[in-house]
């Protein structure tokens, strides 16, 4: 099991619910404060470190954890910072780096001020700064939890690159093995707000997924937006015994000329299909990426999930 640890300082509670955010997406995960920290989550695989920036800096418990902890140093290790000025979280974030001698990734996030919520010593410095600036102080809100969960998307890229131990051939081997083993998935599209995931027989070619179908609301989201994602996947019968399988692709509407392959794939007969009450469609899912889960891989690997790469990341 790959798992991530994101280590946090939060004085307000923005940089905590981007620490949580981030840590639901990437999970397994655990989320702790640096004194939260024990001794035996050095095991864990990836580690996030996120602070809110305090007059120009990190949280001072962060930059300690950081020099007393050298360690980070052999370890996969992104950072993020939580300010109302991207340019000092940046700076912090610079400071950050040449501790840990570099960071798989860096993030500036926005913050929050609500002046009722801060100590009496932050209210005075502010009235300081505001009083030399000549500049008004008031409540501010830059935290945008869609950035927050770009950011997430982002770090999980990277810790998945990270997952991949087994040999490229072999894995694709076996997504092939268990895409033609079986003949059912399911095809999760969106229409704006609306959203379905449809239970679906398929045939596999090597490449692409094909479904044959009469239609249904599922076009509603192929027409509007050609980003898809299929899950096949076998019964659960314990955690010792898993199978599962994520894609993600591009999805389109084969022509007439285009199905009659895939109806001979299947073992039908194209002039039946075309004299059938109804008009049928067969709809192509372009496999880009796949997230394999299974409990085999153990044998072979550090971990029973595995990414593939059918088309170059773009």
């Amino acid at each position: 099991m790959f798992r991530t640890l994101i280590i946090y300082e939060s004085t307000y509670g923005s940089t905590e619910e981007a620490a949580s955010t981030i840590g639901r997406i990437l999970g397994p995960s655990r989320c702790c404060t640096t004194e939260e920290f024990q001794k035996d989550y050095r095991e864990f695989d990836f580690f996030v470190i996120g602070s809110g920036v305090y007059r120009g800096r990190l949280h001072d418990r962060i930059t300690d954890f950081i020099k007393k902890n050298p360690w980070l140093r052999d370890k996969p290790v992104a950072i993020f910072s939580v300010s109302l000025s991207p340019d000092d979280g940046r700076r912090a974030l610079s400071e950050a780096e040449k501790l840990l001698g570099g960071a798989v990734h860096s993030a500036t996030l926005g913050g929050r001020m609500i002046l009722d919520r801060l100590s009496d010593g932050d209210i005075e410095d502010l009235r300081r700064f505001s009083e030399v600036a000549g500049i008004e102080i008031k409540d501010s809100d830059l935290f945008d939890i869609s950035e927050v969960i770009e950011v997430a998307l982002d770090l999980k890229e990277i810790r998945d690159s990270l997952m991949t131990d087994i040999d490229e051939d072999k894995l694709r081997e076996s997504i092939d093995e268990f895409l033609r083993s079986h003949n059912t998935c399911v095809l999760a599209t969106c229409h704006g707000n609306r959203p379905r995931a449809t239970p679906l027989e398929y045939v596999y070619d090597g490449e692409s997924i094909y479904v044959i179908t009469e239609g249904g609301e599922k076009f509603a989201g192929i027409l509007e937006n050609s980003n898809a994602s299929v899950a096949v996947y076998e019964d659960y019968t314990s955690m010792s015994n898993l199978a599962g399988m994520q894609i993600t692709g591009a999805v389109d509407i084969l022509d007439e000329d285009e199905s009659e392959r895939i109806y001979n794939l299947r073992g039908l007969n194209p002039e039946s299909m075309r004299n059938l009450p109804v008009d049928m469609n067969v709809i192509r899912i372009s496999i880009h990426r796949v997230e394999f889960l299974n409990s085999r891989f153990r044998e072979a690997s550090s971990g029973a999930k595995q990414v593939f790469w059918f088309k170059e990341k773009v």
